[in-house]
């Protein structure tokens, strides 16, 4: 009886297990990293006149980061949204020096709250978008609090044209999170084993 149960055992896949970063192989973890590093990259290579940068409205990094917390939980994608900034600096110079600290705090809040919104509501459709809306109050919320960034914007004026400059950036991660629920749905119990 035991063994009848037991193939069936290994055969299922959960939400649970899909998103526990132990349960993240090595190869998983470095193909992710290739992918979150090489997106970005891949975009900044885009020709673009814009006074910003093409990547500040498409919002490439967190395509990966949001992908990373989906499938294997915040631990992986808190390592993404550690490393993609530094590399990305490294290899294409974007961020700026002076920005990647704030991009990666951003990642890393946006991360939590997409880990926050994903564990309260797994089918929800708008993770990734509200998830960014939050990380970058925040990140406006330390420059203004904080006095070495020097920051004299008004932070509700920079707040709404960061988002009306993300729009197409937040529907991309409107995409992928719809594509990703439909793809990989989670049981609504999923952290409750």
């Amino acid at each position: 009886m035991h063994t009848s149960t037991l193939p069936f055992h290994r055969m299922q896949v959960t939400a649970r297990r899909l998103l526990s970063l132990e349960r993240a192989t090595w190869r998983e973890t470095l193909v992710l990293m290739v992918v979150a590093w090489l997106v970005p990259f891949l975009v900044h290579l885009i020709p673009w006149g814009g006074a910003r940068p093409l990547a500040a409205h498409l919002l490439p990094a967190f395509w990966t980061a949001f992908v990373a917390v989906y499938v294997y939980g915040f631990g992986l994608g808190a390592v993404v949204a550690l490393v993609v900034p530094v590399v990305n600096f490294c290899t294409t110079g974007l961020p700026t020096l002076d920005r990647t600290g704030l991009m990666t705090l951003e990642l890393i809040a946006f991360v939590g709250f997409a880990a926050l919104f994903l564990r309260r509501w797994p089918a929800l459709r708008l993770a990734a978008p509200l998830a960014w809306l939050p990380a970058k109050a925040l990140t406006i919320g330390v420059q203004w609090a904080l006095p070495t960034f020097a920051y004299s914007r008004n932070p509700v004026d920079h707040f709404l044209s960061s988002t009306a400059g993300s729009l197409a950036g937040l529907g991309v991660l409107l995409a992928a999170n719809i594509a990703l629920v439909h793809l990989l749905p989670k049981d609504q119990d999923w952290d409750a084993e």
